[in-house]
């Protein structure tokens, strides 16, 4: 009972009290002219489809002469700060974590500090608990997409609808997220993009040349993990028909899942590469023959890299993330469960198959396909 008493009081404290007394504090202080803070607090993948539009921005007209500050997510500081620190001003983390924490109230009063003239909140579906943030930071002019319900629902935008000066509406029809980034963001300029896919420049890396197969086991949730023992299978089947050498990478808490994937494959033939940053793995990837993994941020760091890429997915939000839009270049090559195809939604939907519905002898078949078509055989 006490418990709940003191959650209650930390949530009036931290999401209602303190916000308003900021807001109250930092009311009447000027906005410093053409300060432009955008708001993208979406994971690694998100980011990665997002960052060749700061560029884009830091060259327009109309924002050139700015200064541009993001606040980001938290799980994109180690790859943003590395490569885009040179176009962008400063930087601001958040985290869904921060919810009653003491890390939001921090956050509130930096960004009250910066006082932006201008915030665009740049996701096409947008989140209330991102909108609610953005309700407490004082700025003169607030932008918004006018997008989708997949994130919050319609009471909830139509109220968040309310906190911002400017929506921005772009063409509703389905589209990848990179083509959507692109359609806010030319909306917002007035200018036009005429980039394809997104793109990371190996120069602005120290590649690690390996030549190998990579495995990449690690997965923002477990429904997006392919079984281990499936990975077992595939490599066994591999290096039995080409010559070939594969590494498995993923993070530190997946040791176990590495052993198994592991288990009767000779140690000359596969190596485990385990605990890399998310810079080390970019470098990893780049120098990579291609990359196996399931649907996450792996996946667009090796297309930006123009690394072929079996992408094992269960088919959730089909074409706004994977696959990609025929016009990019074809380095995705995503395998979804039997029978998915004849059952395909649209990119709003989730789809009811698992990860262990994905055949092993169909990523087989495409990874061999690949690789013979390279040489390795």
């Amino acid at each position: 009972m006490i418990g709940i008493i003191f959650n209650k009081l930390k949530f009036i404290l931290i999401r209602k009290l303190i916000p308003a007394v900021l807001n109250g504090l930092f009311f009447l202080p000027a906005r410093r002219k053409d300060t432009l803070l955008l708001v993208k607090c979406d994971g690694i993948g998100d980011y990665l489809l997002f960052r060749d539009y700061l560029y884009f921005l830091r060259a327009s007209e109309k924002y050139k002469d700015h200064q541009i500050y993001l606040l980001a997510n938290t799980g994109s500081k180690e790859i943003a700060t590395y490569l885009d620190s040179k176009i962008i001003d400063g930087f601001y983390w958040y985290s869904d974590s921060f919810f009653l924490k003491w890390d939001l109230v921090k956050l509130m009063f930096r960004l009250q500090l910066l006082r932006p003239e201008t915030l665009v909140y740049t996701n096409y579906s947008r989140r209330y608990i991102v909108d609610e943030l953005i309700r407490n930071i004082n700025a003169k002019h607030k932008i918004a997409v006018d997008g989708d319900l997949i994130n919050e629902n319609a009471v909830q935008k139509q109220k968040a609808d309310k906190y911002y000066s400017v929506l921005i509406s772009v063409n509703p029809a389905p589209a990848h997220e990179f083509d959507r980034n692109r359609q806010i963001m030319e909306a917002l300029t007035g200018e036009t993009s005429m980039a394809a896919s997104a793109i990371m420049n190996k120069s602005d890396l120290q590649i690690v040349q390996n030549d190998s197969v990579i495995i990449f086991t690690g997965a923002g949730s477990i429904e997006k993990k392919w079984p281990a023992s499936n990975f077992n299978k595939l490599c066994a089947q591999l290096i039995s028909d080409l010559t070939i050498k594969i590494v498995v990478t993923g993070g530190i808490d997946e040791a176990a899942e590495a052993a198994v994937i592991g288990e009767g494959i000779p140690a000359e033939r596969l190596s485990f590469r385990t605990g890399l940053s998310i810079i080390q793995l970019c470098e990893f990837i780049g120098g990579a023959k291609m990359l196996i993994s399931g649907d996450t941020a792996a996946v667009h760091i090796a297309a930006a890299l123009s690394v072929p890429v079996i992408c094992i997915a269960k088919g959730d939000l089909y074409g706004r993330f994977i696959p990609y839009p025929q016009h990019a270049p074809g380095v995705i090559h995503p395998v979804f469960p039997e029978g998915y195809k004849e059952d395909i939604r649209n990119y709003t939907q989730f789809s009811n198959y698992t990860m262990a519905d994905v055949s092993v002898n169909d990523v087989y078949k495409a990874a061999r396909e690949i690789l013979t078509r390279s040489g390795n055989n």
